[in-house]
C-alpha cells in the first residue's frame, strides 16, 4: 500500500512538475498582446495583426491606433468619428468632427465649440474643453486666458492664469510673464517663476530628482539643474541641457555634447560633435561627423560608421532595433551593431509592437524585427479579405 501511496505521489509530482514547465514555457514565449496596425488598402483603411493578417477588413475613410482596446476611426458615409473594437464595430457611434486616442480612461474628441471635451470609455462627455492629454486622473484644459485642471468627472481642482502643464513628482509647470515656474496640486508655487520654458519633453521634468532649466538672454541662454526645492544643484554652465532617459541628461558645453547623472555628476564628459539621449542603455553619438553608439559608462560599443537621418524621429534604440541610414538608405541594426533590416527605405518609424512603418509615409508598409514585409502598402492586394 505504501509503495501504491508512493507511486501516486510520484505521478502526481510529475504530472505538476510538468504543468510547471509548460506555464513556465508558456511565460516565456513572446506576446505581442494582440496589437493591432492601421493600413490602407485603396482608399480604405482596416487593420492587420503582428503577423501581416487583416484582422479588420479595409472599411473607415482613416482610422488610428488602438489604445485601452478602442481605436478612434473615421466612418466613410458621415465622415465623423467615432471608437471602434478589435472587431472593427463602432462602440461609440461616429458623431466627432475628431477623435484622439484613449488615455487613462478617457479620450478627447471635437465636435463644436460648446460640446469638445473629454469622453469616457461610454462616450459621455465628462468634461468641455481641449488641453492635450490626461495624466494621473487628471484632465488639462487650456483657453485663452487659463488652465484648468479637472478630475475624470469634470471637478476643477486647479486654475491657472496662463499656461500650465503637469509634470513629475507631483507638480505643475506654469507660465507667468514668459518665465516658467512650479507649483504644487493646491497651487502653492514652490519655485519661483524665473526660467525659460523648456521646448522637448517638458512633461517629463522633474520625472528624476532634478530637472533642466535655462537662464538669461534667449540667444545666448544657460542651462543648469534644479531640484525639487528650487535649489540650484548643477550651476548654469551648459549651452544646452536635455531631460533625464536612462538616468542620464544630455548637455552641451563648448559645441560638445556629454552626459550627467541625476546627482548633477558628469559621468560621460562633453566630447562628442553630438548625441541623442540614451535608450535601452545606449546612446548614438557623432563622431568625425558619422554616428555610433556608446553605453552608460562612455565605451564606444559600435563603431561610427552611419550618415544622419533623414526622416524620423532620433537615433534610438526601441524593441532592440535602432533605425540608421547609409549610402543606400534607411535601415536597422541590433544591439551588437548586425545590420537586421536593409537599409533600402527612404522613411521609417521606430519598432512598436513587433512592426515598424517603411516606405510611403501616406500609405506606408510594414516589416516585422526579422526584416519581413508582412505588409506591402501600396502594392498589397485590396481584396484581401478577414476568413
Amino acid at each position: 500500500m505504501q509503495r501504491t501511496d508512493g507511486l501516486c505521489l510520484l505521478i502526481i509530482g510529475a504530472i505538476a512538475a510538468l504543468i510547471l514547465l509548460i506555464t513556465v514555457v508558456a511565460s516565456a514565449a513572446p506576446n505581442d498582446g494582440g496589437q493591432l496596425f492601421p493600413v490602407k488598402s485603396g482608399q480604405l483603411v482596416g487593420y492587420i495583426d503582428v503577423n501581416g493578417t487583416v484582422m479588420i477588413n479595409p472599411q473607415f475613410s482613416d482610422a488610428k491606433t488602438f489604445a485601452e482596446g478602442l481605436a478612434p476611426a473615421q466612418d466613410v458615409d458621415s465622415g465623423k468619428w467615432g471608437y471602434i473594437d478589435n472587431t472593427g464595430k463602432f462602440i461609440i457611434q461616429p458623431q466627432f468632427n475628431k477623435a484622439f486616442p484613449f488615455s487613462e480612461g478617457l479620450a478627447e474628441v471635437w465636435t463644436d465649440s460648446a460640446n469638445s471635451g473629454y469622453i469616457d470609455a461610454g462616450g459621455r462627455l465628462v468634461a468641455k474643453g481641449s488641453g492635450g492629454f490626461v495624466r494621473e486622473g487628471l484632465i488639462r484644459i487650456r483657453t485663452k486666458e487659463k488652465t484648468i485642471f479637472t478630475d475624470k468627472h469634470g471637478s476643477v481642482l486647479l486654475e491657472v492664469p496662463d499656461d500650465a502643464w503637469q509634470v513629475g513628482s507631483g507638480l505643475f509647470a506654469f507660465m507667468k510673464d514668459g518665465r516658467m515656474g512650479f507649483m504644487d496640486r493646491s497651487g502653492k508655487v514652490v519655485i519661483r517663476p524665473e526660467y525659460h520654458r523648456v521646448i522637448y519633453w517638458d512633461n517629463q521634468q522633474f520625472e528624476e530628482r532634478i530637472t533642466p532649466v535655462s537662464i538669461g538672454p534667449l540667444d545666448n541662454s544657460k542651462y543648469g539643474f534644479i531640484d525639487r526645492n528650487g535649489n540650484l544643484v548643477v550651476g548654469f554652465e551648459y549651452d544646452w541641457a536635455e531631460q533625464f532617459f536612462d538616468g542620464l541628461a544630455r548637455v552641451t558645453k563648448d559645441g560638445k555634447d556629454g552626459f550627467i547623472n541625476t546627482a548633477g555628476e558628469v559621468v560621460i564628459s562633453p566630447q562628442y560633435e553630438e548625441a541623442c539621449h540614451f535608450s535601452e542603455g545606449l546612446a548614438a553619438v557623432k563622431v568625425g561627423g558619422l554616428w555610433g553608439f556608446i553605453d552608460m559608462k562612455g565605451r564606444m560599443v559600435i563603431a561610427p560608421k552611419y550618415l544622419s537621418r533623414e526622416w524620423g524621429s532620433p537615433m534610438v534604440f526601441n524593441e532592440g532595433l535602432a533605425a540608421i541610414r547609409i549610402k543606400t538608405g534607411t535601415g536597422f541594426i541590433n544591439k551588437a551593431g548586425e545590420m537586421v533590416v536593409p537599409a533600402i527605405y527612404r522613411s521609417v518609424d521606430d519598432f512598436e509592437g513587433g512592426l515598424a512603418r517603411v516606405g510611403s509615409i501616406d500609405n506606408p508598409s510594414y516589416i516585422n524585427r526579422r526584416g519581413e514585409i508582412v505588409w506591402f502598402g501600396d502594392k498589397q492586394d485590396a481584396a484581401k479579405e478577414v476568413q
